[in-house]
């Protein structure tokens, strides 16, 4: 999986330090939405919750096919609890249970999700006595094709949680509780396109490819064709359509078009 879980809880963790609304591009296209800490049952004398401090739908990508909800749990630090335990709920089923096992570089933890039911996940920790727990709900893989990686029944999500101090009478907990601060327009604006946005690697072999060749803007991502039994790459271009047998990168060539 290519999901870069160090790069996305950076990010996650600036927004709440600054407080700015919490990160979700999952928001606007995909309906999943955050039950903030004004929603759940927090016990009168709590001191501490397990706010939802970023949620993102994984890109082609980075998803790969799976249709999970990946999940981290971080501590007031920004540091993972290892062990911590969440719990999903989909549908009539029973509740699924996971521990945060993974190594550094993967989400810690992750579930899978079927078909198009509707699911919600939660922090249960500490075990002996969990602390109120925010949720990211609304997760479903019934979403429409889009591109390699992310098609119908196959679209993914990482949800993180962080051990947070519940804010006191009159603070404004940056921003967070309850969902009551908007975002404005350049915010909203920038969600709803974080998804459409085609991964850029100028060192990819069909982007230099493209730009020797004047072949113009790249108008798709890189995806796979299987013909006679052979797999290829390709790439649309304003000028033409970058192509190539993956693995055999040499033989790159390219077909004509025009738009």
């Amino acid at each position: 999986m290519g999901l870069d879980v160090k790069k996305y809880n950076q990010e996650f963790l600036d927004k709440v330090k600054q407080g700015e609304p919490v990160y979700n591009d999952a928001s606007a296209k995909y309906k999943v939405d955050i039950k903030f800490l004004s929603e759940i049952d927090a016990p009168d004398d709590a001191t501490q919750y397990w706010r939802v401090i970023g949620v993102h739908h994984l890109t082609g990508t980075e998803n790969m096919g799976n249709h999970h909800v990946y999940c981290d749990v971080l501590d007031e630090e920004g540091k993972r609890i290892e062990r911590s335990r969440l719990v999903l709920n989909q549908a009539d089923t029973d509740p699924v249970f996971a521990v945060v096992d993974k190594p550094a570089h993967e989400a810690g933890t992750n579930f899978p999700m079927w078909k198009a039911d509707k699911a919600n996940v939660a922090v249960i920790w500490p075990e002996d006595n969990p602390l109120a727990s925010e949720q990211g709900v609304g997760l479903s893989t019934g979403h429409p094709d889009e591109e390699v990686g992310n098609t119908l029944f196959h679209h993914s999500f990482y949800v993180v949680f962080q051990r947070t101090n519940i804010p006191e009478d009159g603070e404004d907990g940056g921003g967070h509780g309850g969902g009551s601060s908007p975002l404005s327009l350049e915010e909203t604006i920038a969600l709803v396109g974080q998804s459409m946005i085609i991964p850029l690697n100028p060192n990819a072999m069909f982007y230099k490819f493209a730009k020797e060749k004047g072949l113009g803007e790249r108008l798709t991502a890189e995806y796979d064709v299987e013909y006679e039994g052979i797999k290829f790459r390709a790439q649309i271009y304003e000028n033409g359509i970058v192509y190539a047998p993956v693995g055999e990168w040499h033989k790159t060539d390219v077909i004509p078009r025009t738009n």
